[in-house]
């Protein structure tokens, strides 16, 4: 259990720090196996050729030492003699003016190479030395000899500034820095393909089914996902038109014996009688209708620029003989909707105050941190906290509803419209009584229109 315990932050740690994006996992995972082989590549070289040179160079400079060495304790002809010898035979020139030597300084960089250059002298001539490297204004290689006098050995190198350290940067870093922007950009590539498939999948799921991935371009996998996609796509576009079509021919047919009802109830001798078969038969009349609006959701009515303000007045003037309205409004930006489908929701969010709510109606309309807010409010009873979700669910109906004639798609219809136009609906008991629905729509109007449109 405790092993458990620790395991548990151990893998939210791991999760925190997991980049989130397949393309950040992708140039990670690449990056750490291209610095990898930027570490074993250098490795490589420095274990199997730079050392060994180092060793090899250090092992001839220990041996012209111990020969400067041998020449002291044989008197001052045998010192200047090795000291000919030495700048003849091995580029080793003898300082032994003070005013020439060395200013001995820390350089941690080059005491990477000097410090393996003289142990390997220490272990050749087994006493200590001093090894330093001046690189200005030429590469010069100094070592302090271990001889009775103070004398330090030069040995000019010629060839060690032919090193480019501007190409040897560029291997280094310039190598994993391009091969991770190579890899960002073909991450990126790869990944261009599955955000049209995201936002293609959103917009089918909005019931834009008329979107469409293109199937002749990018690679063979890719091509073949959005075949599958457009062929999803066209059998829920085929489903939806037959459910519609079939339900449009029930409702048609039903019709006929509908009228054929009312035209009998009307000749009925029992005035109460034919009232009641009349008001049921405009009921199913109703629901017929409410089944058609469900099934036929507007997705396929254009986008146009409206004005919410005038949408809203126009609502009020048709609900204003069933219920008295105050409207509260203010100047708000034109924004890209459906406006038939939209005012359809408005309409059907007043009835339901109307039938289950009671006046006045206060409507306002605002913008607030980038969203146009639409609030109908009505002074009713309101309804229980538990079936403000339920309530916009299709058949759901709440407590008070099921007293009276309905089909329970009233507000399934608002909020399938709503969130078509990228809103929201929201119910909830206003503090000083009443039911209040909010329809947030986002305020961002070219975005917005361009991905309605699909």
């Amino acid at each position: 259990m405790e092993r458990a315990a620790t395991l548990i932050p151990q893998k939210k740690w791991l999760q925190a720090i997991k980049p989130r994006s397949s393309v950040m996992r992708t140039t990670l995972v690449i990056g750490v196996v291209v610095l990898l082989s930027q570490a074993l590549s250098i490795a490589f070289f420095w274990t199997n050729l730079y050392l060994p040179e180092i060793r090899q160079h250090a092992h001839t400079t220990a041996i012209r030492i111990e020969q400067l060495m041998i020449a002291e304790t044989q008197g001052p002809e045998a010192v200047i003699e090795a000291d000919l010898s030495l700048r003849k035979l091995s580029n080793l020139y003898v300082e032994r003016d003070p005013a020439a030597f060395p200013r001995v300084n820390s350089k941690w960089f080059a005491e990477l190479f000097t410090d393996r250059f003289r142990r390997q002298i220490q272990r050749e001539i087994n006493a200590p030395v001093i090894v330093y490297f001046d690189y200005k204004p030429t590469p010069i290689l100094w070592v302090k000899a271990p001889t009775q006098t103070e004398v330090w050995v030069r040995e000019d190198l010629l060839f060690i500034d032919q090193y480019n350290p501007t190409l040897i940067l560029l291997w280094i870093i310039g190598v994993p820095l391009l091969t991770l922007l190579a890899i960002v950009v073909l991450a990126r590539q790869l990944n261009r393909p599955l955000k049209r498939l995201q936002l293609a999948a959103i917009r089918v799921g909005r019931g834009l089914h008329s979107s469409h991935l293109p199937e002749d371009s990018g690679p063979t996998e890719i091509r073949q996902v959005n075949r599958a996609f457009n062929g999803m796509t066209e059998q829920i576009r085929q489903a939806e038109q037959e459910r519609t079509t079939m339900l449009a021919g029930i409702s048609h047919d039903l019709r006929t014996p509908l009228t054929r009802l009312r035209l009998t109830a009307e000749f009925l001798g029992d005035r109460d009688m034919a009232s009641g078969m009349i008001m049921d038969i405009e009921d199913m009349d109703a629901i017929l209708d409410q089944f058609i609006s469900f099934m036929r959701d507007g997705s396929e009515e254009p986008i146009d620029d409206v004005l919410i303000d005038e949408l809203l007045r126009e609502v009020a003037s048709q609900v204003q003989s069933q219920i008295s309205c105050e409207l509260t409004l203010a100047d708000l930006p034109p924004l890209p909707l459906r406006r038939l489908s939209l005012k359809r929701a408005l309409i059907n969010v007043a009835q339901n105050a109307i039938r289950y709510g009671k006046g006045p109606l206060e409507i306002t309309a605002f913008e607030s941190k980038g969203y146009v807010n639409i609030v109908f409010r009505d002074h009713g009873e309101g309804i229980p906290e538990d079936q403000t979700q339920e309530l916009m669910q299709p058949f759901r109906r709440g407590d008070q509803a099921r007293t009276t004639q309905g089909s329970g798609l009233g507000l399934a219809i608002v909020a399938r419209i709503i969130k078509q136009h990228q809103g929201q609906l929201l119910l909830a008991n206003h503090t000083d009584g009443g039911l209040q629905a909010t329809i947030k729509l986002p305020a961002l109007t070219r975005k917005r229109g361009k991905l309605l449109q699909g």
